[in-house]
Order: structure tokens, then C-alpha cells, then sequence
């Protein structure tokens, strides 16, 4: 849209040229038009009628009748209008572009892309220097040349902070690990991360955008991270090889894969290319079929290809002819060096002590956002360790393994249906077994740990999670899950055996596998037919069942949730056992029912809506439709109630209101870096035990004073907006201190 122009008392103030169409009012009408012929990209705006109707034309032809309303949507505009009020007399607009007649502002000169240019270290062969000179004289060149400003290169300038912070965030990462952490690498890689760091701006910058993409093939010329001559001759740079250490990128004559080089092409470009293969009905395939037929024309021979001589027609040598002809539309392209990338993954992963895998993790990201001021954390002492992972080994080991959990997390999202990828993932399962075996007898043969504190004991049990064990373990687990969903309940029963046979790894889970483990039992291992011996077999399922509850109430790793399923469960099987009450089971931790509760009935008519998907509507009192839980609200407030429909939320935010000096209180590899919403042991079952002194003292404090009438206002106020795990700002200070007004007598 090159301009818009408001309409006083029914006349348009227009331009010389001539108009794509024209509006005709005889009414005093308030109304804003657009001179833009492009009815592509159409947008929404507001216009402001009087009390008689307007007729007038439209651009897709014919008369538009706009009825008698206060205001009214038309959709006639190509961009949105950002404010607009309206009098009888006038139309003002905010923030409207300048028109011609207009000077146009001095513009800011940007900051140079290249800052200075170090001393390239002697390690890297001479034509590093050669291309670094190209650089400098390429910017230089750019800079120099008069360039018309347009939006795009606003655009660039509106976020040219969130680029910086990338790399400034990027750095820092890289200098805190080396200063700390520097063991865990060998002595190339620390020669690869020094020689990172002394390139020059651009090139580092253009490394670090690159690398928090996806790991995939890149056109250069599609890299909109400077100018375009300057990054052609960083890339050139990033892919030199360095004596002694890897190159961080690769190039377009590495691809050998037909797949990813497919990929690549536009739908525009795999039409055309598929046209010429001789491939039919081009025009009604998607981008996913041309890529397959694309592929499959390699793997088929031509006509003319059985009259030639001397020459290769190997399916290998048509894909490589695929491979340069695409080569040939796409231009140069770059790709991360996988080693070096690995690198840097372990970099991120311990700076961050991301127990995820990178992929599933925006860590990164919310450092940036923070560092530009779009997202805030709690300030709190950051207490780094050193000791966190015990060698580069076990940094390698984990690593793996987690990307192979990761792999497995992954399938499981797939229907049961599709044995295919679950068989997958079981045999990632029996890839580790045998790792997994091993590490049980090592586990069984060191000592028994020594009494030192249950808050010293709970913080060397967290470490683990950041071992090579834990992630075997956790993928254990999943194997398990995928036995179940191949209906190999035996390998499942042998996989949970495994889990329970050892009490160094995931405590938390012991509860459910237990209660799979009698459900294993009690249905999916007992005979289908009960007769005769069959008979006696069903019983002494039952038996291990009941025998296995007995194991989990006896394990005092089960958690109060699990418990009280599986007292349900081992009832239910006495029951069937026929056990007199002297045969059953008697222990202090059986709890099979819940203390009884105050209950409510509400009665509404439901609206059958078949048209509709979602959670069902609800006629409301005022005769709106609702949904059940404004329902309930409605009916509370006519018996003299005021409620908030919350979730957990009320909980949640509460909690960590009260607690919120003890979620973050300085604990040795808790708080390791400033962008953390919680503590690292924050979902573990170690949390509490390595604070309990505190916790208890405050549980305390608020059962017998009421401090919590001066501690949810200071922290409100102080700390309102901060990223904190399990707090909801959108509940106002009022609402919480009411809700812990009247919770106070049964904390």
C-alpha cells in the first residue's frame, strides 16, 4: 500500500492518479479507503457509519450495502490500520506512513558488520587470510555503495538486538565452559573452540544462526543474515580446513544423498524439473510425490540409454547426475560439519545441564529473549559446579544416550497401530540390553554407600540423572512401553523386573511399575482358559500379584499415589483368593480408600451441537452457552460463593509465592546458570529432601503465624512477570490472598 487518506464530510481527499475504484457517499460518512490495486492480501478495518445506510461500489463488482449499524467491518484494505477514532466530523489516524511530499528522515547509520579483524592464528592454512582480506573488502564495497532503504532493510534493523544476542549469548556460553569445564574436552576440540572464537564477527555470528537450525543442507543465497557478498565469503571461511582441528561447515560437493538434494527445490523448480524426466500429471502432485518420483526416475534406465557406449548408466551414476543438476538450480550450499556440530551440542549441554535432548529444548532461545528484554527470570545467586559430569567419556556417553531416549520418546507418539515404528523402537531397547545387564551386576557388586545426611545423600542421587546410567535407564523404561504396545507381555514383565531389581535410578517411577507389573499378572499373564491345571496356574498368578503388591508396600521409595492403587489392587485380589481377614495382607501403609469429601450436585441442560467438536456447551442462566465449569461458577455465586475456574493453577501459584526464597535458594549445582525457572532438582523426588529443614521451618511459620499476609504481597510486587515455574500471574493478588486466607487452619 503506498498510501491511505481519510474522507471528511463525505469527500476524498484523493490523489492525482487516477484511482483502481472510487466511493460515492452522499451521507456523512467516516470512512477509510486505500488507493492499492493488489486485492490479494486483504486485510480488516473498522468503519464508522451513521444511523442511515450507505450504498457503494466494490471492488469485486457490483454495490455493497452496508446496513444500519454502529460500526462495521469491510475487508477492501491491504493493511491493517493500527488506531483509528472517529468523531462526526473527522477521522484521526495513528502512525501512518509519510507521503511523497514528506522528507524522509535521516537514517542511522548501522554498525559495521565486520568489527575488526583478528590475527588469524598460524595453525590455519594461508587461505584463510586470503579470505578473510575478501571479506573486509566486500563489506567495505557494500557499505560504500548507495543501497535505497526499504522496508525489508527497516526489518533487519528492528531486529538487529535479537541477532547480536545470539552470538553475544553464544559466546558467553562457550567462555563459561572453558573457564570451568574445560577438562571435559580433548585437546583437538579445545584447539577447534579457541579457533572459533578468534574469527572474525560476521563469521560467528553466521555459524550461530546456522547452528540453531535444523541440521539440514542451506542455500547461501536463502541466508538472510547480512549482506549477501559478505556471507557468501564467511561460509568460505567456515568450511577452510584448519590443521589440527575440523572445518564448521561443509559444502555443497559433500551432498550424496538424493533425498536431501530433492528436498531442497521449491515446488516451482521440482515441476520443472520433474517436466523434464518425463514424469505425468506434474500440476496435481504435491511436493512430497514429485520428491518420490524425482527419486525413482534415478533408478530407472532410458531408452536412449541402451545405444550408448562407453558409457557408466548405473543407478549410482544417475543419481549423482541428479545431484549436480540440482546442484546447478539451487546455487552454493552449506551444511554443519557434523563432528564439529556434535561439539557444540555438548558445549550447550553442559552450560545449560539440559537433561533433553537439543532438539526438544528452547533453553537457548529463552536466553535471548531475556538478554533483549522480552522475557524476565528471577534474580538469584548462581552457584556453578565444576564436578557435575565426571569425564569427557561419560559427557559422550550421556549424550548419546539421551538422543537415543530422545529417538524412542519420539515412536512412542506414533498409533499403536503402527507396529512398525514401535518394533523400531523395542529394538533400540534390545540394541542396549546387554549395557543395560552389565550395569546391573556393577551396581550390585559396589558397596553400600556410607550414612552421610539425607540432604548430602538426596544431592549426590540427583547427579545421577546427569550419568550415562540414568539415560540407559530411562531407556530401559522405554523398552518396556514398547513391549506393551506389541503385546509382549512377557518381555514387558522381564523389562520391569530389571527396573525394580535395582534402586539407584528413577525412584520415582517404582510405584507405576509395580501397579503394571500386577496388572501384568492378574490379566495379561494369566491362561485364557482356567480348567484343570490351567486352574492351579491362575491361582499362582494371582499369588505373584498379591506377593507383588506386598514388594511395593514394602519398598519405601513408593510414593502416596501409588500407594493407595495399589492397596486397591491387592484388595481386589484377596478377594478373588477367597482369603479369610486373618489370611490378608495386614501393613501400616495400605491405604485403599481416601478420607471422605464434601460433594455438590449441580444440575444444567447440555446443548447437542453434532456440528460441533470440543468440550461440551452448556445452556448458562443469562442463556449464553457456557461450558461446564462456568456452569458451576454461576450456580456457586447464587448461593453467595465467589470462585475462579484455575486448574491447579491456585495451588501452584501459591506455593511457589510462599516458598519462593526456598525454590530458589543457593544450593551447589542447583543455580548454575541465570536462566533458570527453577531449580535443576525442582521435579525430582531430591527437591525436598535436600531442603527439608527450611521447608518445614516455613510450613511451620505459616501454620502458626500469618506471614503469608506479608510474603504473597512483597513477592506480588517484586517479582510480578518473572518466568517461575507453576505461577500464574493472570490470578490477581487479591484472589490469592483470599484463598490462603481461608486455607490457613488445614496447612
Amino acid at each position: 500500500m503506498r498510501q491511505r487518506q481519510a474522507i471528511r464530510h463525505g469527500t476524498a481527499s484523493m490523489n492525482q492518479r487516477k484511482r483502481p475504484w472510487d466511493v460515492e457517499i452522499d451521507e456523512q460518512v467516516a470512512i477509510v479507503i486505500s488507493d492499492s490495486s493488489d486485492e490479494s492480501s486483504v486485510s480488516m478495518v473498522e468503519e464508522i457509519l451513521p444511523e442511515t445506510s450507505t450504498t457503494y461500489p466494490h471492488p469485486s463488482g457490483g454495490n455493497k450495502r452496508v446496513r444500519r449499524k454502529q460500526t462495521k467491518q469491510i475487508d477492501f484494505l491491504s493493511q491493517p490500520v493500527k488506531s483509528v477514532t472517529a468523531t462526526n466530523d473527522m477521522v484521526e489516524m495513528y502512525e501512518l506512513p509519510r507521503t511523497r511530499s514528506q522528507p524522509e528522515p535521516p537514517q542511522a547509520v548501522s554498525e559495521p558488520i565486520i568489527e575488526y579483524l583478528p590475527a588469524i592464528p598460524t595453525d590455519i592454512v594461508e587461505s584463510k587470510a586470503a579470505i578473510t582480506k575478501e571479506i573486509t573488502v566486500a563489506y567495505n564495497s557494500t557499505m560504500s555503495s548507495p543501497k535505497k532503504t526499504n522496508g525489508r532493510n527497516r526489518a533487519d534493523q528492528a531486529q538487529m538486538p535479537e541477532r547480536q544476542s545470539y552470538l553475544e549469548i553464544f559466546d558467553r556460553i562457550l567462555q563459561t565452559v572453558m573457564q570451568s569445564e574445560k577438562h571435559l574436552f580433548s585437546e583437538v576440540e579445545q584447539q577447534t573452540l579457541e579457533t572459533f572464537s578468534k574469527l572474525d564477527h560476521h563469521s560467528r555470528h553466521l555459524y550461530t544462526r546456522i547452528f540453531m537450525r535444523k541440521q539440514a543442507w542451506l542455500r547461501i543465497s536463502g541466508l538472510n543474515y547480512g549482506e549477501q557478498v559478505v556471507m557468501e565469503q564467511s561460509c568460505k571461511l567456515l568450511s577452510a580446513q584448519a590443521s589440527g582441528s575440523q572445518p564448521f561447515l561443509i559444502t555443497g560437493e559433500k551432498l550424496d544423498s538424493c533425498k536431501d538434494a530433492v528436498s531442497l527445490l521449491l515446488l516451482p523448480e521440482l515441476k520443472t524439473m520433474a517436466r523434464a524426466r518425463g514424469i505425468k500429471q506434474v500440476n496435481s502432485k504435491t511436493k512430497e510425490a514429485l520428491c518420490v518420483d524425482i527419486i525413482k526416475s534415478t533408478k530407472q534406465r532410458t531408452v536412449t540409454s541402451f545405444f550408448r557406449k562407453n558409457t557408466s548408466d548405473s543407478a549410482q551414476h544417475r543419481q549423482a547426475e541428479l545431484i549436480q543438476q540440482i546442484l546447478k538450480t539451487t546455487g552454493p550450499l552449506v551444511h554443519l560439519h557434523p563432528e564439529t556440530a556434535d561439539l557444540f551440542e555438548r558445549v550447550h549441554m553442559i552450560f545449560f545441564r539440559s537433561a533433553t535432548h537439543l532438539g526438544d529444548n528452547n533453553t537457548m532461545r529463552d536466553a535471548v529473549l531475556a538478554n533483549i528484554g522480552q522475557k524476565r527470570f528471577p534474580k538469584y545467586q548462581v552457584v556453578r559446579s565444576s564436578d557435575l559430569f565426571a569425564s569427557r567419556d561419560d559427557v559422550v556417553r550421556y549424550k548419546a544416550l539421551v538422543e537415543v531416549g530422545y529417538a524412542m520418546e519420539v515412536l512412542l507418539t506414533y498409533s499403536v497401530k503402527e507396529i512398525e515404528q514401535h518394533q523400531q523402537g523395542w529394538n533400540l531397547y534390545l540394541e542396549h540390553r546387554q549395557e543395560w545387564h552389565g550395569l546391573l551386576k556393577s551396581l550390585k557388586q559396589q558397596p553400600a554407600a556410607k550414612d552421610c545426611g539425607t540432604e548430602q545423600m538426596s544431592l549426590d542421587y540427583w547427579r545421577r540423572h546427569f550419568t550415562p546410567g540414568w539415560a540407559l535407564a530411562r531407556i530401559v523404561e522405554r523398552g518396556a512401553r514398547f513391549a506393551a504396545n506389541l503385546k509382549q507381555f512377557a518381555d514387558e514383565r522381564d523389562v520391569l523386573e530389571s527396573l525394580l531389581s535395582q534402586d539407584s535410578y528413577c525412584l520415582h517411577k517404582r510405584g507405576g511399575w509395580y501397579e503394571r507389573l500386577v496388572l501384568l499378572y492378574t490379566t495379561h499373564l494369566k491362561p485364557k482358559q482356567l480348567k484343570s491345571k490351567a486352574a492351579d496356574l491362575g491361582q499362582q498368578h494371582l499369588y505373584q500379584a498379591r506377593d507383588t503388591c506386598i514388594r511395593a508396600l514394602n519398598d519405601v521409595h513408593v510414593n502416596r499415589i501409588s500407594l493407595h492403587a495399589i492397596s486397591r489392587q491387592l484388595h481386589a485380589i484377596e478377594n478373588k483368593l477367597d482369603l479369610s481377614a486373618d489370611q490378608q495382607a495386614n501393613h501400616s501403609r495400605l491405604c485403599v480408600e481416601w478420607q471422605p469429601v464434601q460433594e455438590r450436585v449441580f444440575y444444567g441442560m447440555r446443548i447437542n451441537n453434532t456440528m460441533r467438536r470440543g468440550p461440551s456447551m452448556w445452556d448458562g442462566p443469562d442463556g449464553v452457552p457456557c461450558s461446564v465449569e462456568q456452569l458451576a461458577l454461576w450456580r456457586y455465586r447464587d448461593l453467595g460463593f465467589t470462585g475462579v475456574h484455575s486448574e491447579n493453577a491456585m495451588i501452584t501459584t501459591l506455593f511457589g509465592l510462599l516458598f519462593w526464597d526456598i525454590i530458589f535458594y543457593p544450593l551447589p549445582g542447583m543455580l548454575d546458570t541465570e536462566y533458570q525457572s527453577q531449580p535443576l532438582d525442582m521435579n525430582s523426588e531430591s527437591f525436598y529432601f535436600s531442603r527439608h529443614t527450611i521447608i518445614e521451618q516455613r510450613l511451620a511459620e505459616i501454620s502458626d503465624t500469618n506471614c503469608y499476609e506479608q510474603i504473597i504481597p512483597e513477592i506480588y510486587a517484586r517479582e510480578h512477570g518473572s518466568e517461575c515455574i507453576g505461577i500464574s500471574w493472570d490470578l490477581s493478588c487479591e484472589q490469592l490472598q483470599t484463598v490462603a486466607k481461608v486455607s490457613t487452619h488445614k496447612v
